[in-house]
C-alpha cells in the first residue's frame, strides 16, 4: 500500500462523519434509565473487561441487534450529501440483585408509555422508543455459587443514522462554443 499526503499507515481519512455513535445511544438510554430505575440501582455499559460487579443492585445495558427499517434517504448541502438510514436498534438491559424483576418491569412499562417518548424528544432526540419485550428471569449464580435475582428485557428503538459525505458540486457552468471547421463535400 502506498502512503499519500503524509497519512500514517492504516489510518482511515475518508472525511465521512457518522451520527449517532453507539456511545451516544448508550448515554441517552442510560440517562433515561436513571429516571425510571429505583434507588439504589447502579447502571453500567456491557462488555467491559476486568471490571468487578458493583456492590448492591445494578443494571447492565448492551446493544444486541440492529435491523434496517427502510430504504436510505438523501439530502444535499453546498458541500456534502447526507445519507439517512432508519434502523431498529435493540438494547438489552439486565438487572442483578434484590428487586431486579420489579426494576425491569418498571423500565419496560414506562418504555411503552408516552413518558419515554416525551423524555427522549426533550432530552435525547437521537432515538425514539418503539417496543419492549416481556421481562424474563435469568439463571444467575455469583462467584460464591449463590443464586441471585437476575432479570433481562429487550428495549427496541428507532435510530435515524446519518452519514455526511463531502462532495463537490458545480454551482455554475461556463460554456464556450467554438465553431468547428467543416469540410464541404462535393457531389
Amino acid at each position: 500500500m502506498v502512503q499519500a499526503c503524509g497519512d500514517a499507515p492504516d489510518v482511515a481519512s475518508s472525511g465521512i462523519t457518522f451520527t449517532p455513535t453507539d456511545s451516544a445511544l448508550y448515554q441517552a438510554v442510560g440517562e433515561w434509565l436513571k429516571t425510571v430505575l429505583p434507588v439504589p440501582f447502579r447502571l453500567r455499559q456491557g462488555q467491559q473487561n476486568r471490571a468487578p460487579s458493583p456492590v448492591g443492585p445494578y443494571c447492565v445495558m448492551q446493544l444486541i441487534t440492529t435491523r434496517l427499517l427502510a430504504t436510505n434517504g438523501w439530502s444535499y448541502t453546498d458541500t456534502s450529501r447526507t445519507v439517512t438510514e432508519m434502523r431498529e436498534v435493540t438494547v438489552q438491559v439486565s438487572a442483578f440483585g434484590p428487586g431486579a424483576g420489579d426494576a425491569l418491569k418498571q423500565a419496560c412499562g414506562l418504555w411503552r408509555d408516552f413518558y419515554a417518548t416525551d423524555w427522549f424528544r426533550a432530552n435525547a432526540p437521537i432515538l425514539s422508543p418503539l417496543t419492549a419485550a416481556e421481562p424474563r428471569q435469568l439463571g444467575f449464580s455469583n462467584s460464591e455459587n449463590q443464586y441471585e435475582d437476575a432479570w433481562s428485557v429487550d428495549l427496541k428503538m428507532q435510530v435515524n443514522y446519518q452519514r455526511t459525505i463531502p462532495q463537490q458540486f458545480a454551482s455554475e457552468v461556463t460554456v464556450t462554443t467554438i465553431e468547428a471547421d467543416t469540410l464541404t463535400t462535393q457531389e
